[in-house]
């Protein structure tokens, strides 16, 4: 299972539908936060089958730069999916993202591709490529 996250950095403009606001708790950076190297903490806690307590596990996420072509199929994919999507809505987050980077990422990071969602994926980007090139 993958699962894909987008963080939106604090102060940003960007809409985002379908979030409810908050209803018990009001968001508040603190002044440490701004000096950290932490972008999130991941916290899970779960109970052994037979367990009576649970237990946690809590691992913070510490922003560290890494060369792209040092990543995982996995992580490059899902910047190229990321990727596609800010390009589709046109995100002020893309940067210099554009599809032609979406798949050129997708079709470096296939990695094992046992069902051909993959695959799919590179297809759905050429298709959108060239729509836009035949739009223009």
């Amino acid at each position: 299972m993958t699962a894909l996250y987008e963080i939106v950095p604090f102060g940003s403009k960007e809409e985002i539908r379908g979030v409810d606001p908050l209803k018990y708790q009001e968001t508040k950076i603190s002044p440490e936060a701004f000096r950290s190297k932490e972008m999130l903490t991941v916290k899970l806690r779960y109970k052994d089958p037979d367990g009576t307590v649970s237990k946690l596990i809590e691992r913070p996420l510490i922003d560290a730069a890494v060369a792209l072509d040092k990543t995982s199929d996995n992580f490059r994919f899902s910047a190229a999916v990321a990727a596609f999507g800010m390009v589709l809505r046109d995100s002020e987050f893309k940067g210099q993202a554009d599809l032609g980077q979406a798949l050129e990422l997708a079709k470096g990071a296939r990695g094992k591709d046992e069902f051909g969602y993959r695959a799919e994926f590179v297809n759905l980007v050429e298709i959108a490529s060239l729509i836009r090139d035949l739009a223009k």
